[in-house]
């Protein structure tokens, strides 16, 4: 660097005593810059996808709570025929589960598709390597959310009546 230094100096014509009219940076001053801004970014792409997965969580209730709704003339026949709130309850966890595990499911599809266009867009000879422990970190999430989500509806469900479902219209 102090070799640089003494060739940046006679090229710019800098005197002897005076400031550097010039900056030199090493490559781990650069590396150590750019891991600080993919920190940041790491951050802000947390926050995003929490924000991201509260609005999913909370669609998602609606959606059961609608679903609960819709469907209470056949969990009245289900508890008439002997369905235990167990039962229902677990019927309805399971249904928002899936949703989730689903939409899980295509949002990897379209990451790993959108990965592989970036990679081949950088190089031909670039691969997008794909982070399996990550996309498994992914679906334990998805399952997470569903069993948040579901909860609620589930237990709404299995609390129905049975006389009071089969007379809902």
């Amino acid at each position: 660097m102090e070799e640089a230094r003494g060739i940046m100096r006679r090229v710019r014509n800098d005197r002897i005593g005076a400031k550097d009219s010039f900056e030199i940076e090493s490559a781990d001053a650069i590396a150590k810059d750019f891991e600080e801004v993919s920190g940041y970014l790491r951050m802000g792409g947390f926050g995003i996808g929490i924000i991201t997965l509260l609005g999913a969580a909370i669609a998602l209730m609606n959606i059961m709570l609608v679903s609960v709704t819709e469907r209470t003339r056949e969990i009245g026949i289900r508890k008439s025929l002997g369905a235990t709130p167990r039962l229902i309850r677990l019927q309805f966890l399971i249904e928002a589960i899936v949703v989730c595990i689903l939409g899980g499911i295509g949002g990897l599809i379209l990451g790993i598709a959108i990965g592989n266009l970036i990679a081949g867009l950088i190089s031909e000879n670039a691969s997008f390597i794909v982070p399996w422990f990550w996309m498994l970190i992914g679906i334990f999430v998805c399952v997470i959310v569903g069993i948040i989500s579901g909860i609620y509806p589930a237990i709404k469900a299995s609390r129905l009546d049975p006389i009071e479902a089969l007379r809902y219209e």
